[in-house]
């Protein structure tokens, strides 16, 4: 009996597909107040399940037929049905979890796994609780200035402070990036967040960094061998965090070269390395003895370690609170593992290094580099202008004769 009602439900569907082809499969049965087709079933352990089971049209144009079983309501899968023909319709009445599904499926082949994984943990923790089970048109404005007041008042439980202005606009520029998804790909008909406005900064405020003097009195505190290298790497090297936990010992050069290529990243349970931040991030770093020496000593020190396996066991996540407890141990400023990387910088400018040589050397582009660091040179542009003065040629001119004596001399040329 059960197989008959089932083969009658499905003959419907191809039937009312038929003569309304424009019809979303099911569709009809939300909108008129009736319940979509599903069945029930019996488990080999006797339990009472629910299935649904109905045809669609895929991207290419073939129909095919869609089966899912094991729920536990029958209203469950009359759920996974509509969510499934809405996403299949491009139908923005779908629910925004169903839309994240298509935008991260979308996303799999077009970003880097590194990026992917930050972009899961705010999705997960920041879209996903408040808008998951919302139809997708029917997020307004109001809608997310609410959400918007929770995030920024929300508090960080490992500072006991609110989250910072340039990780506040990362979440809300990722729900943007949704929309903006489902404006392009599924009929939205605008980002409500652009009326909504946007919340946090772009850039963070002060750059904080250490002096070389800082750094030590941190480090004098940190007795854990493998953070202190790790440490020292990305300071001595202006190395990203992810880069330094995916080095090899294969990665440290003879010549005294960390070679950076890769970078590490956790996502979905799983340690994994992938292709480097930017195609500007594959790079060659010399380092200097003293660094060389010290890390070649730690992987010499490391038990049955191939010329392939990280030398660093660690998560991102575990550094930073070393890094935390160093600088309360010492008295210093407190800053994050990623500002190990601008200390860096900002030595090589005190140093006399010019952007080009800091872009070259932390695998940025110059225009990147210059955005970041060129608060660091005001200082040096009055440094130019007394090397220019000592190194004139013409004694007791002013920049004005010198221009003209050139232009006379050109002058004299053409005759």
């Amino acid at each position: 009996m059960l197989l008959i009602t089932s083969w009658l439900a499905l003959q419907l569907n191809k039937l009312r597909e038929k003569l309304n082809p424009g019809l979303l499969p099911g569709r009809a049965f939300v909108k008129g107040g009736m319940r979509l087709p599903v069945y029930k079933y019996e488990t080999k352990t006797g339990a009472k399940k629910w299935y649904a089971a109905f045809w669609y049209t895929d991207w290419t144009g073939k129909r095919r037929k869609k089966k899912k079983e094991g729920f536990d309501k029958r209203s469950d899968a009359q759920a996974f049905e509509r969510e499934f023909l809405l996403k299949n319709s491009r139908n923005c009445e779908m629910s925004f979890a169903s839309l994240v599904e298509l935008y991260r499926a979308d996303a799999e082949h077009r970003v880097r796994e590194g990026t992917q994984g930050t972009q899961d943990s705010i999705i997960d923790k920041w879209l996903l609780p408040y808008f998951g089970e919302l139809p997708v048109n029917e997020i307004d404005a109001v809608t997310i200035r609410n959400w918007q007041n929770t995030v920024m008042s929300a508090i960080n439980p490992r500072t006991g402070k609110k989250y910072s202005e340039t990780y506040i606009r990362s979440i809300n520029s990722r729900l943007s990036a949704i929309f903006n998804y489902a404006v392009k790909f599924y009929n939205l008909k605008s980002n409500p967040c652009l009326p909504a406005g946007f919340m946090g900064k772009k850039k963070a405020g002060k750059m904080k960094f250490w002096t070389l003097s800082e750094f030590n009195q941190a480090m004098a505190h940190v007795t854990n061998w493998s953070f202190r290298v790790a440490f020292m790497l990305m300071y001595w090297l202006g190395l990203r965090e992810g880069e330094c936990l995916a080095l090899q010992p294969a990665d440290i050069l003879p010549s005294k070269i960390a070679r950076i290529e890769k970078t590490h990243h956790r996502r979905k349970g799983e340690d994994k390395n992938g292709p480097p931040k930017t195609d500007n991030s594959y790079r060659d770093v010399s380092m200097p003895d003293f660094l060389y020496d010290e890390v070649m000593r730690y992987i010499n020190a490391l038990y049955d370690i191939d010329e392939h396996d990280r030398i660093f066991y660690f998560q991102k996540g575990t550094l930073g609170r070393a890094l935390n407890e160093a600088a309360k141990a010492a008295g210093v400023k407190r800053i994050r593992v990623h500002d190990l990387r601008h200390s860096h910088a900002a030595l090589l400018v005190e140093l006399g290094y010019s952007i080009v040589a800091v872009a070259e050397r932390l695998g940025d582009t110059v225009e990147v580099a210059m955005s970041t660091y060129a608060h660091l040179y005001p200082n040096k542009m009055e440094q130019v202008a007394a090397d220019l003065n000592r190194h004139a040629t013409i004694k007791n001119e002013t920049p004005t004769t010198v221009i003209l004596e050139l232009e006379r001399v050109e002058k004299e040329r053409k005759i």
